[in-house]
C-alpha cells in the first residue's frame, strides 16, 4: 500500500473519530439516473452533443463508459420533500425531450431509460467513451475474460457500455449511523433487484435471467461490484476504510478513487462534509413516479429498522437470496420465501414513512408490482413476444418509443 493511501487512511479514520457526535440532517436524498440514446433504427447515438448542450443548464449531467451513455443528478433534499424531488424529474423528462430534439434535428433519437441498452450493435468495439479514466478502465477490463449468458458471450470490456443504473445516495446523520445504515440496506438488496428490474431484453434479445444486467456486471468487473465482500457486518465506518483499502485497485492509488472503483450493490462515500451510502443495485426506473417509490421504501425500510435496531440476517444467506433473485425473480427459492419478505419489508417501509412524519404518494407501486408478480422487465420481455414480427431493429424502435412515452407521461409500469 502506497504512503500516500496509509496517509489518507489515517486522516480519514481521526475525522470519523472526531464527527462520531455530529448530527446532520437524516435521509438527505440525491439521485443519480444514467440512461442511453438510440435512433430509430435501434443504433446507439453518441451523447456527447447532449451532455455538452445540457452542461450549459442547470442541470448537473456527465458522461458514462459509453459514448451513447449519460448521467443525471439531482442536488440532495430533505426527506420530507420527496414530492419536490418528483417534481425536479418530471420536468427533467419534459426539458430532455425539447433539448433532445434540438440537438438532433436530422434524426429521431429516443432516450432509454432502462437498466441494459436493447440495441444489437452495442456489444461493439468503438463505444467507449475517449476519457482517460474510461480507456484506463477499459485497458483493464481487456484483460478480463469473456462474459456468458445463456450461451452467448460478450467482451469484458464492452459489458459497461450496455449497461445503466438508478443509483440513491442516503445521507446519514454521522458515521455510526451511516455504518448501520449501510448494513441494514444489504437486507433489502434482493427486494429491490426483484421489483426493480428492467433489463431482460439486452442487445438485441430477451434473456432467461430475471436481471440479466447484474448478472453480466459482476462477471465483466470480477468481483469489484456484486454484494460487498465484507466478511462481516461493519461495526463503523472505520471497518468500511479498511474494506476499501483491502482490495487490490484497479487504476487509481488515491483512498476516494478507491471508493469510486468499487461497484458494489452499497458503498460508502465519505464526503468533504458528509458521510452516505449509495445503492447501486437498481435498473434505471422507466418513470419518476417509479424512482420515488424506490426512494421510499429504502428511506421507509431503514429508518424503522435503525429505529427498532432490526435484527440482521446472516450475510451468507443474503448472498444466496441475491444470486436467486438475479436469476429468478419473484420464483426465487431461498432459506426465505422471498414474497413473504418483501411483503413484510413494504409494510415496514410503510410503517417507517408513518413514523418520519411522510405521507406514503408511491409505495403502492411496488406494491402492485408485487400483487402482479410484475416489474418492468417483466413488462418487456412480454411485449417483445407479442410485437416481435423477426425484425429486430423495428420491435426494438416499438419497445423503446413505448417505455418513452410513458416516460414522459410519468406512468409506472406495475
Amino acid at each position: 500500500m502506497s504512503h500516500s493511501i496509509q496517509r489518507q487512511i489515517q486522516e480519514l479514520k481521526g475525522r470519523v473519530h472526531r464527527d462520531a457526535e455530529r448530527i446532520d440532517e437524516t435521509f438527505r436524498v440525491g439521485v443519480e439516473v444514467e440512461a442511453c440514446l438510440l435512433d430509430e433504427k435501434g443504433i446507439p447515438v453518441n451523447a456527447e452533443p447532449l451532455i455538452k448542450e445540457l452542461q450549459g443548464t442547470t442541470y448537473e449531467i456527465d458522461y458514462e463508459y459509453g459514448n451513447c451513455q449519460f448521467e443525471y443528478k439531482t442536488s440532495p433534499v430533505g426527506m420530507n420533500n420527496l414530492d419536490y424531488l418528483n417534481i425536479v424529474f418530471e420536468q427533467f423528462i419534459e426539458n430532455l425531450d425539447k433539448y433532445i430534439k434540438k440537438v438532433y434535428m436530422e434524426k429521431e433519437v429516443i432516450p432509454v431509460f432502462l437498466g441494459a441498452n436493447p440495441s444489437p450493435e452495442i456489444m461493439k468495439a468503438g463505444l467507449i467513451t475517449d476519457k482517460p479514466r474510461y480507456n484506463k478502465l477499459a485497458t483493464w477490463q481487456n484483460n478480463i475474460p469473456d462474459v456468458e449468458i445463456d450461451g452467448d458471450k460478450f467482451r469484458a470490456a464492452y459489458v459497461a457500455t450496455a449497461i445503466q443504473g438508478f443509483h440513491l445516495h442516503l445521507q446519514g446523520k454521522n458515521p455510526m449511523n451511516t455504518a448501520i445504515m449501510f448494513n441494514q440496506i444489504l437486507n433489502i438488496i434482493s427486494s429491490a433487484i426483484v421489483l426493480g428490474a428492467n433489463s431482460r431484453l439486452f442487445a438485441g434479445r430477451v434473456y432467461s435471467l430475471h436481471e440479466p444486467r447484474i448478472h453480466l456486471y459482476d462477471q465483466s468487473e470480477q468481483q469489484n461490484s456484486g454484494f460487498p465482500a465484507i466478511p462481516r457486518y461493519l461495526d463503523g465506518v472505520e471497518n468500511y476504510i479498511d474494506y476499501i483499502t483491502s482490495r487490490d485497485p484497479n487504476i487509481t492509488k488515491d483512498y476516494f478513487m478507491l471508493e469510486k472503483e468499487r461497484h458494489d450493490d452499497a458503498r460508502i462515500r465519505i464526503g468533504p462534509d458528509s458521510y452516505r451510502v449509495e445503492t447501486r443495485i437498481m435498473s434505471v426506473q422507466p418513470t419518476s413516479k417509479s424512482l420515488m417509490a424506490m426512494a421510499e421504501f429504502f428511506i421507509g425500510y431503514l429508518s424503522r429498522a435503525i429505529h427498532e435496531e432490526r435484527e440482521l440476517r446472516p450475510l451468507p444467506t443474503l448472498r444466496e437470496e441475491r444470486m436467486a433473485a438475479v436469476r429468478y425473480g419473484y420464483n426465487a427459492k431461498t432459506h426465505f420465501n422471498i414474497i413473504d419478505t418483501m411483503k413484510s419489508q413494504l409494510d415496514f417501509a410503510r410503517k417507517g414513512l408513518s413514523d418520519l412524519g411522510i405521507n406514503v404518494g408511491f409505495l403502492d407501486i411496488l406494491d402492485k408490482r408485487l400483487e402482479n408478480r410484475n416489474s418492468p422487465g417483466e413488462y418487456v420481455a412480454k411485449i417483445w413476444s407479442e410485437k416481435f414480427n423477426g425484425s429486430v431493429d423495428q420491435t426494438i424502435y416499438e419497445i423503446i418509443s413505448d417505455i418513452w412515452q410513458k416516460t414522459k407521461e410519468n406512468q409506472p409500469i406495475v
